[in-house]
């Protein structure tokens, strides 16, 4: 039995392949799915870092997502062009006193014959579909409660050889005696059923697209390969060669595995870090980039002006949370000019804004943001002359917008640490040392061609060129 330690994320992948391999869990299907995929995402976390901890959700709202979901597919409805997935924690921008969904809005606003389903994911944002600007054509929380209800009282399938080789390695490799058979065999029965059940609302919609910015979404991916519906990924997040959701090359033979049609990155240096991946060696990467970061760097550019009163935007993930408060007290005690620091907390796993204001709330150089509140995390960065986290994706956003971003090198910070060969990124090991770097401007700039490797340029010319062939005779079908 291996030990949980504070392991990085390619010790775990390297830890979690070779266990893989040993009891070749990838052969090990139950009626062509393959149940090891559909968890090792959450085995990885949990080795590495025990996992990570969300506020309990709105049961009321859980309750009314099944209600209106029900409602919205009996009602009659119209074709797609495309479906997107998304989540309510999206609509966090604001228009007008709207919600607005940063993934989608703008791509549907732009590229016309677009749809959004959406399902609650996070506390704080219960009536955020209710205001929104682009409201969802359906609500999927009532996918994810069916499914639940359903497999656990209604199972395809109650026993396989399968589910007692995967309980038993997992509790002779790692002590995860929790993972029993029965537990194993409602993740198997909760995501047929919910691959059923999406591949009814695929019926209803007629999308020639499904587009998702989550790389977990295994039900709903069966379903777009069941029905011929092409899956696009778009890029969230840090997504490197150990990412747990990431599958080496030589998986690719491999049919029973779920894969996305398209891997939608950011920019090339995704591509770079994918090296080696099932995804790389069939080509289904395509670099697309962000409107959100070509508008955040336009805004930078037209907007930012330096100015006496050093700006500095922390972004947070639900890590270390203690010790980067201690980090900016004592870059507050050394520093030697005028400061300004946005904290902006996590929209999901930062549950404790407290311990943020227990620590930081009586300074006045910090401001502390809600992860659920609607100031735009990318324009906090392009109006900022630095950015710094531990180990988050906005290391990638403010590179691709212009801003230098610093690392600091906390419990996380490893799986980033590849952006710091690139010009306009650094280390911030010390925070004493950090402090004497602003207090003489001693940062670095980001020269255009760091921002073009990490986003490519013309998202909307790209999303096109990637929709119309997928969705070639769509039209023809209509």
């Amino acid at each position: 039995m291996t030990k949980d330690t504070n392991l990085t994320e390619a010790e775990v992948s390297a830890i979690v392949r070779s266990f893989e391999e040993r009891w070749d869990l990838f052969s090990k299907v139950v009626d062509g799915v393959c149940l090891w995929q559909l968890i090792r995402f959450e085995v990885s976390l949990r080795k590495q870092r025990g996992g990570l901890i969300r506020a309990p959700l709105s049961r009321k709202r859980l309750v009314i997502g099944v209600l209106f979901g029900i409602l919205q597919y009996l009602l009659p409805g119209r074709r797609y062009h495309y479906l997107c997935k998304t989540y309510d924690s999206a609509h966090r921008g604001i228009q007008a006193d709207q919600a607005v969904d940063i993934y989608f809005d703008a791509l549907c606003d732009e590229i016309h014959g677009g749809a959004k389903m959406s399902s609650y994911d996070a506390a704080g944002f219960e009536d955020r579909t209710s205001i929104a600007i682009r409201r969802p054509v359906f609500d999927d929380t009532s996918i994810i409660v069916l499914s639940a209800i359903l497999g656990r009282y209604f199972p395809f399938k109650s026993t396989d050889p399968v589910f007692n080789l995967l309980a038993e390695a997992l509790g002779q490799e790692f002590g995860y005696s929790d993972y029993t058979a029965g537990r194993l065999a409602r993740h198997y029965n909760v995501f047929r059923w919910r691959s059923y059940l999406y591949g009814l609302v695929l019926r209803k919609f007629a999308p020639a697209v499904v587009l998702v910015p989550d790389s977990g979404q295994f039900a709903l991916m069966d379903a777009c390969r069941n029905r011929d519906v092409a899956f696009v990924e778009l890029q969230h997040g840090v997504f490197t060669a150990v990412h747990p959701n990431v599958l080496p090359k030589e998986l690719s033979s491999k049919t029973d595995v779920i894969k996305p049609s398209i891997l939608a990155a950011y920019g090339n240096f995704t591509r770079e870090v994918l090296q080696g991946t099932a995804l790389e060696a069939e080509g289904r990467i395509e670099a697309v980039g962000a409107l959100s970061i070509e508008r955040a760097r336009l805004l930078r550019d037209s907007m930012f002006q330096p100015s006496e009163e050093i700006k500095v935007t922390i972004t947070t993930q639900g890590v270390a949370a203690q010790q980067l408060c201690h980090f900016v007290i004592v870059f507050l005690q050394n520093a030697s000019v005028p400061i300004k620091i946005h904290i902006k907390l996590h929209p999901a796993y930062d549950v404790e804004e407290e311990l943020y204001a227990q620590y930081l709330g009586h300074e006045p150089r910090v401001e502390i943001i809600s992860g659920k509140s609607t100031r735009s995390t990318h324009e906090l960065i392009a109006l900022s002359d630095l950015h710094l986290s531990i180990s988050s994706a906005s290391h990638y956003d403010a590179l691709g917008i212009g801003t230098p971003t610093g690392i600091i090198p906390f419990e996380t910070y490893q799986s980033v640490a590849a952006i710091l060969q690139h010009d306009g990124a650094f280390l911030v090991d010390n925070p004493e040392r950090f402090a004497a770097i602003v207090s003489r401007r001693g940062w670095p700039i980001v020269p255009v061609k760091t921002k073009d490797h990490f986003f490519a340029q013309g998202f909307l010319g790209n999303m096109t060129r990637l929709l119309h062939p997928q969705a070639e005779g769509y039209e023809a079908t209509k």
